[in-house]
C-alpha cells in the first residue's frame, strides 16, 4: 500500500511533497495512440482536513501552465469567495524501502482550485484527495497517509 509518513511540524502542520501534473484528456484519432506526459512535478503540500477540494497556488498554475475549467463560489467560515477551477493529477512518491521510489497517481484527475500564495506549501491537499484512502494521526505527532492500491 503506498504511504506517506512524516510529523507534524512546531506548528501542528502535515507537510508533504506530492507531484502534480496537468489533466491530459484522451481522444485517439484515427486509430492513432496519443501519447502522454506522465512526469510530476514535485512540490509541498499541506494535509488539511477541513478543506472539501485540493486546491494549487498561482506558481503551480504558472508552472504547469494549468489552463481554467471554470470558476466555482467556495464557502468559508468568514465569507463565500469565487476561485477557478483547475484539472490536474496527484501522485505521491510512497516511502520506499532503500530503492528508488515510483511516483504512484492517486485515482482520477482532481477538479481543484486556486488557493494564491504560501510561504510555506503550494498544495492544499482537501478531501477530495484524502478520503481516497485514510490518515492517521498518532499522540507523538507521527502520521501515516496511505493510499489503497486499487486507487494507483
Amino acid at each position: 500500500m503506498p504511504l506517506l509518513a512524516g510529523k507534524l511540524d512546531e506548528r501542528g502542520r502535515a507537510l508533504v511533497k506530492v507531484g502534480i501534473r496537468p489533466f491530459q484528456s484522451y481522444q485517439p484519432v484515427g486509430g492513432q495512440t496519443a501519447s502522454f506526459d506522465l512526469n510530476f512535478t514535485e512540490y509541498t503540500a499541506l494535509i488539511d482536513t477541513g478543506a472539501l477540494r485540493t486546491c494549487v497556488s498561482e506558481r503551480i498554475v504558472a508552472d504547469l501552465k494549468l489552463p481554467r475549467t471554470g470558476r466555482v463560489d467556495v464557502h468559508n467560515v468568514k465569507r463565500s469567495e469565487s476561485h477557478f477551477t483547475y484539472l490536474f493529477h496527484v501522485g505521491i512518491w510512497p516511502d520506499a524501502d532503500g530503492s528508488s521510489p515510483t511516483i504512484i497517481g492517486i485515482g482520477d484527475e482532481i477538479e481543484g482550485i486556486d488557493c494564491g500564495f504560501n510561504k510555506f506549501f503550494d498544495v492544499l491537499l482537501g478531501m477530495d484527495v484524502i478520503s481516497r484512502g485514510y490518515l492517521h494521526i498518532e499522540q507523538d505527532r507521527s502520521f501515516v497517509l496511505g493510499f489503497p492500491s486499487k486507487l494507483t
